[in-house]
């Protein structure tokens, strides 16, 4: 097992390179027509987002997948915002095939948008997305505790934007759940006074 310092994604030259990468593996599939997908039954789905997330942990010890904790380094990188900027409009617009393609390939399932630090999961709740939210609840990559700019959490956006209680029951229960296991006390926004 490679060591951080041995990782391609030690160093910036390492992390461009990774990038490039990961815009190289979008390309192929976006001229294969995001195909496959992942399966239509919910035991197709859970196995092929298994099999995702063993190859991407596998991809991440070897310094090949961007992993969260290096997307701070990367808020200025000029191709990732334009990747970011389109795995979040695909989202927007319900597209999950898109959003599909963009995890297995080893994007961020977590990016934040720089102006409003909204995910693809905030986005696809307040828009009522829902093929794209199965496709983030699915992939199991999601963190549930991420915050907008506004300090909003992604049941909140599904409740008051996207007109969806279900989702926000569901969320709402995922957001929990993740915080218990984290050991975190989950609030709700803050009260501003003034």
């Amino acid at each position: 097992m490679p060591t951080f310092m041995d990782k391609q994604t030690a160093t910036a030259e390492g992390l461009a390179l990774a990038v490039a990468q990961l815009r190289a593996r979008i390309e192929e599939r976006r001229k294969a027509a995001w195909q496959p997908e992942p399966g239509a039954t919910v035991q197709e789905r859970r196995m092929h987002w298994e099999q995702v997330a063993a190859q991407r942990s596998a991809k991440i010890e070897e310094g090949e997948y961007i992993e969260d904790e290096l997307l701070p380094k990367l808020r200025d990188d000029r191709d990732m915002i334009r990747l970011g900027r389109e795995f979040l409009k695909a989202a927007e617009r319900g597209n999950a095939p898109v959003v599909g393609a963009y995890i297995e390939e080893g994007f961020p399932a977590n990016y934040q948008d720089r102006q409003t630090e909204e995910t693809a999961l905030h986005i696809s709740a307040g828009t009522r997305a829902r093929k794209v939210l199965r496709v983030l609840l699915d992939c199991g990559l999601c963190n549930f505790l991420l915050r907008d700019k506004g300090g909003r959490l992604a049941s909140e956006l599904a409740y008051l934007f996207g007109h969806d209680p279900a989702a926000a029951r569901l969320l709402g229960t995922k957001e929990r759940k993740q915080a218990e296991a984290q050991g975190i006390t989950l609030t709700r926004r803050p009260n501003k006074s003034p």
